[in-house]
């Protein structure tokens, strides 16, 4: 069975990285479409807080898309990407 997408905005992933600077650490949270491969939203924080990070990209994403009826979002079941807060976003 083929599971890749065939249009835009069919399937997002999510993830959050970080890298250790001088001052801390600083996290940066991306939406990525899969079926172009691009990034679709992302945000830049020095928290991991759902509201400071991951909501933000998913926010991004979902003005820079117009539409996501249909549309399956996938991420790990990090603390960021399971709150009440973000599910309802999703919803």
């Amino acid at each position: 069975m083929n599971s890749k997408p065939k249009a835009l905005n069919t399937l997002w992933v999510a993830d959050i990285t970080y890298v250790r600077t001088k001052k801390g650490f600083v996290y940066t949270a991306f939406v990525t479409d899969v079926y172009s491969r691009r990034i679709v939203g992302w945000a830049l924080s020095d928290s991991m807080r759902t509201e400071a990070l991951p909501l933000q990209a998913l926010n991004q994403a979902i003005v820079s898309a117009k539409e996501t009826t249909g549309l399956i979002h996938h991420s790990d079941h990090g603390l960021e990407y399971v709150s009440v807060v973000y599910n309802e976003r999703l919803s």
